[in-house]
């Protein structure tokens, strides 16, 4: 989808008015999947068909993932680059909560 609207995709905030729901539905926002409302001689608002807006949402989801996926892989190769003599180790019998609370308030303390 173009972010540039056609002169066909634009309707007037007083045209909007005029129309029927048909031709606004039916007819334009069918053709051209998308609409811009224009106001003051200014782009306001768009109209969007739900195929369209789902197909977005899609799209905003997917990029959403993989911008978690690279954050994870950019986190998971500083940690690779530790050395293992530098780990610190949860003993056996302390619980993940009490290991992570104790590691906070080492990092605290000077």
């Amino acid at each position: 989808m173009s972010k540039a609207f056609a002169r066909e995709e634009l309707i007037s905030a007083n045209e909007l008015k005029e129309i029927s729901k048909d031709q606004l539905f039916e007819e334009k926002l069918h053709a051209f999947q998308k609409l811009g409302l224009v106001h003051n001689n200014e782009l306001r608002a768009v109209i969007l068909d739900i195929k369209a807006y789902e197909r977005l949402l899609d799209r905003l989801e997917e990029l959403e993932n993989m911008h978690e996926d690279l954050r994870l892989a950019d986190e998971m190769a500083e940690r690779l680059q530790i050395a293992s003599t530098e780990w610190i180790e949860k003993s056996p019998n302390q619980t993940r909560l009490q290991f992570l609370s104790q590691l906070a308030e080492t990092k605290r303390t000077p």
